[in-house]
Order: C-alpha cells, then sequence, then structure tokens
C-alpha cells in the first residue's frame, strides 16, 4: 500500500490545489480564467483553506497573497479570523504570517489585528513553509523575516504581480459585487446570498456565513422593514426572500451555472481528505492498515462533500462543484 498510498495522496492533492486555482482565477487572479462553471466563492473560506492546502505548492500560497495584495479591500478579515477560529480548515500561523505581511504594506488596521490575533505564543520554532522544502530537506540561507516570526522559514516573499482586480458582477464574485455596493460588512454578504438563493431563516443564514444568529436577524429585519426583503412563517421558523428579478442584475451580469454552495462544509471536506490522507504513516503502515485508514478519510470528506448543495450527491453535480478530476477521486 505504501506505493499506492503515496500516489493517491498525490493524485488527491493535485485535484484540490487545481480547484483552488480555478476559484482564484475565477475571482480574476489571472487575465484569463477558466471556462468551467463558475459557482459563487465565498472568499474568506477560500483564503483560509489556501493557507493550509496552499503549503504543498509554493505557486498556490503565493499566488493567493499576490491576489490580497490587488483585492484586499473586499475582504472581512474579521470574518476570516472567524472562520480561521471554529472551521479547521486554516493554517493559523501560515494565515497570521500572511496578515503580518500585508499589514507591512497596508496603512489600515485591517490586516495588524488579524496579524496579532495569530501571532505564536512563547517560543518559536522554525519550520519549512512549504511541504515539498521539508520533503527535500532544502534549507534556504535568507529567510523572510516576517514569516520567521511566526515559525516558517521560506525565501523572501516577492510578488509576481499577476493578480488583476476582482471581476465584479461575476457569478464567482458575487459577495465581492455585494461588498461594493453595500460595504464589507454583514449586511452584503446577507444580500448575496438572498440574491442567490430562494429563501432562508436567520438561523440558517447565520451558520451558512459564519455571522452571529442574532446579527444577521437584526440585518433581515431591517431588510424587511425597508422593503427590500419579503418574510413569511414555515411552521416555527421564519423565512425571508428578495425579489430575484430587481437584484440579479444588479449584482450579477449573467446566470449561475450552480447556485450557492455551503463553501464552509465543502472547504472542510477538502480540506479533510487532504490532511487526512497526508496524517497516515505511508512509511509504517500495512497494505491493510493503510487501505482501511484511506476508506476512512474518504468516507469523512465524501459525508461533507454531499452537504455542500443538492446536486453533490450525484456524480455530475459533485464534477460540477469540485471538478472532474477530484470527483473521480473522491469515488474510486
Amino acid at each position: 500500500m505504501k506505493t499506492s498510498l503515496v500516489a493517491y495522496r498525490a493524485d488527491v492533492t493535485s485535484a484540490a490545489l487545481d480547484f483552488i486555482v480555478d476559484q482564484w482565477r475565477m475571482l480574476g487572479n489571472t487575465p484569463n480564467p477558466p471556462h468551467e462553471a463558475e459557482i459563487p466563492v465565498d472568499p474568506e473560506v477560500l483564503i483560509a483553506l489556501t493557507s493550509s492546502i496552499g503549503r504543498h505548492d509554493s505557486r498556490v500560497f503565493d499566488g493567493m497573497i499576490d491576489w490580497l495584495a490587488c483585492n484586499g479591500q473586499w475582504i472581512n478579515v474579521q470574518r476570516l479570523g472567524r472562520i480561521a477560529a471554529e472551521d479547521g480548515i486554516a493554517d493559523r500561523a501560515a494565515l497570521g504570517a500572511t496578515a503580518a505581511w500585508l499589514a507591512a504594506r497596508d496603512r489600515s488596521m485591517k490586516w495588524r489585528r488579524l496579524a496579532t490575533a495569530l501571532r505564536p505564543t512563547g517560543r518559536v520554532g522554525s519550520e519549512p513553509l512549504f511541504v515539498q522544502s521539508a520533503v527535500s530537506g532544502r534549507v534556504r540561507r535568507h529567510d523572510d523575516g516576517v514569516f520567521a516570526a511566526y515559525g516558517f522559514t521560506r525565501a523572501p516573499l516577492v510578488l509576481r504581480e499577476q493578480a488583476r482586480p476582482v471581476r465584479l458582477k461575476s457569478p464567482a464574485a458575487i459577495m465581492c459585487t455585494s461588498r461594493a455596493i453595500f460595504g464589507v460588512a454583514v449586511r452584503a454578504d446577507v444580500m448575496a446570498f438572498l440574491t442567490v438563493n430562494h429563501q432562508i431563516h436567520p438561523r440558517g443564514l447565520a451558520a451558512a456565513l459564519g455571522y452571529n444568529h442574532m446579527q444577521v436577524r437584526s440585518v433581515l429585519l431591517g431588510l424587511e422593514q425597508a422593503g427590500i426583503a419579503a418574510a413569511h412563517s414555515s411552521g416555527r421558523t421564519r423565512q425571508y426572500a428578495i425579489d430575484w428579478e430587481i437584484w440579479r442584475p444588479v449584482l450579477c451580469d449573467r446566470e449561475l451555472a450552480v447556485e450557492w454552495v455551503n463553501w464552509r462544509r465543502l472547504a472542510s471536506g477538502i480540506h479533510g481528505v487532504v490532511s487526512g490522507l497526508w496524517a497516515i504513516d505511508a512509511h509504517r503502515a500495512d497494505e491493510t492498515v493503510a487501505a482501511s485508514l484511506v476508506r476512512d478519510v474518504i468516507r469523512a470528506s465524501r459525508d461533507s462533500l454531499m452537504m455542500v448543495h443538492p446536486q453533490a450527491a450525484s456524480p455530475r453535480g459533485l464534477s460540477q462543484i469540485v471538478g472532474s478530476p477530484l470527483a473521480e477521486l473522491l469515488r474510486s
């Protein structure tokens, strides 16, 4: 199982990285975005996921920082910190180092607060930021001082400056577009969610977005009072909706191929399979034990991914959301 586990792990990691890269491209990280179906991207969840999975490829990790240097104005740093604390998908130290690097180039306090909150306490160790560096044992003579403060060795970060401004009004960037109109706060994210979904109740919306329930409820009540949202009772819950025909053209320039997916569950499933496979000791586990551990990891990941969207229960739907390579590997 040693050889097959190593190969399978490499294939899954590569497919997960391809998925992450595609989402950044959808948001405008390259001048030629891919032609696959666009889904609304949750930028804070994508950042948190990239901070961990991106450590397997320096180009992916540094591409995220390149994008943030160009488009950081659209990021809700407080929400990013909450997701990093609650969802277990972020590498908190790597995310903290990224925030510190951005803070040194941004006069505002937004990144500085996150960098301070994620800074390691006590004595800081030293490990290669990128997995391949750790595997190969290569040591850099000149390290980046910002990342060193968070316990990582890496060559000094130099941006490639290939990132482009967010393609506002594209389906993938609907949260950024909403923030451009309503401000980088909970109200913008509630409007983006309601623009894509038929209807939602406050607790479900708060859970999907990672906000406090009472905060979301207050925003929905305000939208109802302003005549923007309509509410009706469904059993014991109160459901809210807005007029799609009015608001979709404002926030999105074309139809969405796939409606809102639960990005928190999506990232949890992808992170779970990659971290779970890398946690298996390929050198010590015999074939039977390794095969059993791999099955457990895949099963747990699939269970999480099946709940990201109703279409994810079908092979075609899952492929449309996470990409065919990763979907095929998770079905094997």
